[in-house]
C-alpha cells in the first residue's frame, strides 16, 4: 500500500475551491492513483467506476482541472504537474533512492511526453503549465538547454553576495523555487545591490541601521520588492566622484 503526504492548505487555495465537487475528487484521486513521478494511465471507465460517475462525467471533470494536468502526445496517460512538489521530493537528490526510482520513472515516459530535460519538464508543470485534450502539448515540448543551471548559478552569485545569516546552496534555493517563480532569480541580485547601497548610505550618514535577515527571511518576505528613498541632491553630488562640491568646500 502506497502512502501519500497532502497538504491540507489545498482547501484555501483559489483554484482548488474553485473546481466543482466532481473535480476536486477526481483531482484528489488521480494523487493517490499516480505512481511516484505524478504520472498515471488514462483509463476513463476505470476511473468512473471508482469515482461513481459516467464517462461523461471523467471528461467533464478533466476539463475543468486542467490547469493542474499535463496530458501525453497521445492523450493515454496525464501527468500531474505540481505532485512531486507537494510529496516533497523536488529538488531532486541523486543520492536518494526515492529520487532514483522516480528519474528512472520519468526515462520510461520521456517518449510518451517527449521529455528532453527532467528538470525543465518538472519546473514547466511547476508554473502550472497544462495541454487541455485536443491541443499540442506545449509544457512537454522542451529542450534541454541547461536553463535550470543557469538559474541556479544566478541565485548562487546573489546568495554569495548577501550579508546576511545563510544556509547551503540547495537549502535556499529548494526554498526559493517552493514559493516563487523562478524567473524572480534574476530580481536578486540588482535588489540586493540597492539594499546594500543604501544601508552604505545608512551608515555614513550615521543614521540607525537594522540587521541583516536570514536569507530564508528575506526571500519569504519578497525583499526583493522592497523599495528606498532616492538620497538627497545635495548628497547624491557629494557623492558623485565627478561633482565639484567637494573641491568647492575645499576652497572655502
Amino acid at each position: 500500500m502506497a502512502y501519500r503526504l497532502t497538504n491540507t492548505e489545498k482547501w484555501g487555495d483559489s483554484w482548488f475551491c474553485s473546481l466543482k465537487p466532481t473535480e476536486k475528487l477526481l483531482f484528489m484521486y488521480l494523487c493517490d492513483n499516480c505512481n511516484l513521478a505524478g504520472f498515471v494511465e488514462y483509463i476513463p471507465k476505470r476511473w468512473a467506476l471508482d469515482i461513481g460517475v459516467d464517462k461523461k462525467g471523467i471528461e467533464e471533470g478533466l476539463k475543468g482541472i486542467q490547469r493542474g494536468i499535463a496530458w501525453s502526445k497521445e492523450e493515454d496517460c496525464v501527468y500531474i504537474c505540481n505532485f512531486l512538489k507537494h510529496q516533497k521530493n523536488y529538488p531532486f537528490n541523486e543520492k536518494n533512492l526515492a529520487h532514483q526510482s522516480i528519474i528512472k520513472i520519468f526515462g520510461n515516459y520521456s517518449d510518451k511526453f517527449d521529455i528532453h530535460n527532467i528538470t525543465e519538464f518538472v519546473e514547466g508543470g511547476y508554473k502550472g503549465l497544462s495541454t487541455p485534450s485536443g491541443n499540442s502539448n506545449s509544457i512537454c515540448n522542451i529542450k534541454g538547454d541547461n536553463n535550470s543551471d543557469i538559474n541556479k548559478e544566478k541565485f548562487e552569485k546573489f546568495r554569495l553576495a548577501y550579508k546576511g545569516t545563510k544556509r547551503g546552496l540547495d537549502t535556499e534555493y529548494e526554498n526559493f523555487i517552493k514559493k516563487n517563480d523562478v524567473k524572480i532569480v534574476n530580481l536578486l541580485f540588482p535588489a540586493l545591490e540597492k539594499e546594500i547601497a543604501h544601508r552604505q548610505r545608512m551608515i555614513d550618514s550615521k543614521q540607525w541601521c537594522a540587521d541583516w535577515k536570514d536569507l530564508q527571511t528575506w526571500i519569504n518576505k519578497k525583499c526583493w520588492e522592497q523599495e528606498f528613498p532616492e538620497p538627497p541632491k545635495s548628497e547624491l553630488r557629494w557623492n558623485d566622484p565627478h561633482s565639484t562640491l567637494k573641491q568647492e568646500f575645499k576652497e572655502i
